[in-house]
């Protein structure tokens, strides 16, 4: 994987693992390994690790925007999962160069029952077929998923409520904070073991020293706020 140490500034490729982490109050509740370089890819698979860690899943799943594709909003929907998990271009949007981009479909108008789009400049795109291809994007050709713009809407709607406001802002402080305690202030920044199984059971016991200093952690702030 290219790892975000790149001392050398050449992309290179190291051996590593993608460890994703669930936080609630920045205590680790569910860890899961992957070798898999992107974030949207794990967050399937973590929710079923999750899911055999609690017993159960949560009943929202707080995400930046590296989690937010197609495939994981479909999927949160369809085990009923609320999603309040940002797309790539979710702050891009609000920019007025970003609005005012004719290129951009999410500018254009849909007409339902005609079933076309109109673009900033007035012209109409008409619809040809419906596939269920990954396709490269070819001469004056628009490739368009409608439930990728409903997720994209759904995702807006959820994240501009107050609700949702709050758990975005509250999400800076969870993971982030946690893998900065573990790597920054704790030194921990390469595993010791080598393999699938054995990082994750290294990775298992990091999370609980973890879930056992923040406990004590906070029984220690409580002691001195009694005192005081």
């Amino acid at each position: 994987m290219r790892m975000k140490e790149d001392h050398m500034r050449n992309g290179q490729l190291k051996p590593g693992y993608n460890v994703q982490i669930g936080t609630e109050n920045q205590f680790i509740l569910a860890y899961s390994l992957h070798q898999r370089p992107t974030d949207f890819r794990c967050l399937q698979p973590h929710m079923e690790k999750a899911q055999q860690l609690l017993g159960k899943r949560p009943k929202t799943v707080n995400a930046d925007a590296g989690y937010g594709s197609e495939e994981n909003y479909a999927y949160l929907e369809k085990e009923e999962m609320q999603a309040v998990v940002k797309y790539g271009s979710y702050h891009e949007e609000k920019s007025k160069a970003w609005k005012t981009n004719a290129g951009k479909i999410e500018n254009w108008t849909y007409d339902e029952t005609k079933d076309h789009w109109t673009c900033l400049a007035g012209q109409t795109l008409h619809f040809r077929k419906e596939s269920t291809e990954i396709l490269a994007s070819g001469n004056r050709e628009v490739v368009v998923s409608l439930e990728r713009l409903r997720y994209q809407k759904q995702a807006q709607e959820r994240l501009q409520s107050e609700e949702g406001y709050l758990l975005a802002v509250r999400r800076m402080t969870e993971p982030e904070s946690v893998f900065g305690q573990l790597k920054n202030n704790r030194g921990f920044r390469r595993f010791l073991l080598r393999g699938m199984e054995k990082v994750t059971l290294e990775v298992g016991w990091l999370s609980l020293a973890h879930n056992l200093l923040k406990q004590a952690e906070n029984d220690q702030k409580r002691r001195a706020a009694i005192l005081q």
